[in-house]
């Protein structure tokens, strides 16, 4: 298997220089959702994800998820490398009960915490994932945070044909105490095409909800 990488935070060059100032532009939002500090660290996660207002397809995923400093002074961010990556593996661990297996369902991913927009991750099947957020809002109290984020997804078959779309991810979350932390997400699509050359056409339509239970 070749080991997960998350690519370590690196001095900022020319180009991330840019996307973090374009990110505060006004519309564009911040460069990253910034969590409480309480939420650093390594929880065990509990998704329950429901598909197209379909309570019977109900899934129910358990994997880890962490949350890390950032490079921004005394803030803490999701590690997004690593919690998409244990969810691909929690998703295929659990549809095709492969738990255990020798074969990893991921083979690697790329985020940088320097550069926090962008994610990509390399799957065993020889298919891969580009996440970027192209857009987003955030609210955040004590122990509350909310955000909206606008994101172009990329995937790619065997063959290395893309397919575009645009998504966009709503979620909150609460810290109930200090070993605890609830909340939920419901990603829409956003009508197909690329948002950034404008091609999505169709109206809005719920792909899942989430509730999201963490404890340590």
């Amino acid at each position: 298997n070749v080991p997960l990488a998350s690519f370590a935070a690196a001095p900022l060059d020319a180009g991330e220089a840019i996307r973090r100032s374009a990110a505060n532009i006004p519309g564009y939002g911040q460069t990253d959702v910034f969590y409480p500090e309480a939420f650093e660290g390594t929880w065990k996660m509990t998704r329950e994800v429901e598909f197209n207002g379909n309570m019977e397809r109900t899934l129910r995923l358990t994997y880890p998820f962490r949350f890390i400093r950032s490079i921004e002074d005394g803030a803490v961010v999701a590690d997004r490398g690593f919690n998409q990556a244990e969810l691909e593996k929690a998703i295929v661990q659990t549809v095709k009960g492969e738990a255990g297996g020798s074969l990893s369902p991921v083979q690697s991913y790329e985020w940088a915490q320097s550069n926090p927009n962008d994610l990509k991750i390399i799957l065993s099947d020889g298919t891969s994932k580009e996440i970027k957020v192209t857009k987003r809002a955030t609210e955040r109290t004590d122990d509350t945070v909310s955000f909206s984020e606008f994101q172009r997804l990329t995937q790619e078959d065997q063959r290395g044909v893309p397919v575009i779309s645009a998504r966009r991810v709503v979620s909150k979350w609460k810290l109930v105490e200090n070993s605890k932390l609830e909340g939920m997400e419901i990603i829409y699509d956003m009508g197909g095409g690329d948002p950034l050359a404008g091609t999505g056409t169709k109206a809005a339509a719920v792909l899942s909800k989430s509730r999201l239970y963490l404890v340590r």
